[in-house]
């Protein structure tokens, strides 16, 4: 695959996932909305206080995870080791943070045990609504699994030779990969 394509693949896929992470912000913002606007009797303030600060957190997470990853991502399309670099680090990083607060999101303060009154239960499932859990979680996953391949995908020899800065100026003046100059053999 040519050296252009592999750098288009790895720069939308940085991009895909900062643009997952801002509709996980969103969405985050809409179930804090719902909440704020919600009058339940039966759940507790413990459990409603839980449930906003794992929500609010995982708001403020994607959304600077979002900020970060978009300008990142459009630097990529430049040779600059150092684009390649703030890959490397910020993208598994994002992507366990990512994972850890899907794995620990707010359904947990309000899951129930099966033994509660169906009115209980019904508040609950308003609590954390389902159109929350489910395009956050698939969203977040996605953005995690698209980091994590950007941030492995960018040790390919090929791309670290197109990433590698010339003279100090950010690019390599006419670099030409050994993938690019065999043909792929």
């Amino acid at each position: 695959m040519p050296v252009s394509t592999q750098v288009r693949l790895v720069r939308w896929s940085v991009l895909g996932a900062g643009l997952l992470l801002g509709l996980a912000a969103l969405l985050s913002w809409a179930a804090l909305a719902h909440l704020a606007g919600l009058h339940v009797t039966m759940v507790s303030d413990g459990q409603l206080r839980q449930a906003r600060t794992d929500m609010l957190n995982s708001l403020y997470t994607a959304a600077v995870s979002a900020l970060v990853l978009v300008p990142v991502g459009l630097l990529l399309g430049r040779p600059s080791s150092k684009a390649r670099t703030a890959v490397w680090i910020a993208a598994p990083i994002i992507a366990l943070t990512t994972l850890c607060f899907l794995v620990g999101g707010p359904e947990w303060a309000v899951a129930p045990t099966g033994d509660e009154p169906a009115v209980l239960r019904a508040e609950y499932a308003q609590v954390v609504p389902g159109w929350y859990v489910w395009p956050h979680g698939v969203a977040g996953l996605l953005a995690a699994a698209l980091l994590i391949f950007a941030s492995v995908y960018l040790t390919r020899a090929d791309l670290r030779e197109h990433y590698m800065d010339g003279s100090g100026s950010g690019g390599t003046a006419g670099y030409t990969s050994w993938i690019d100059r065999t043909g792929g053999a």
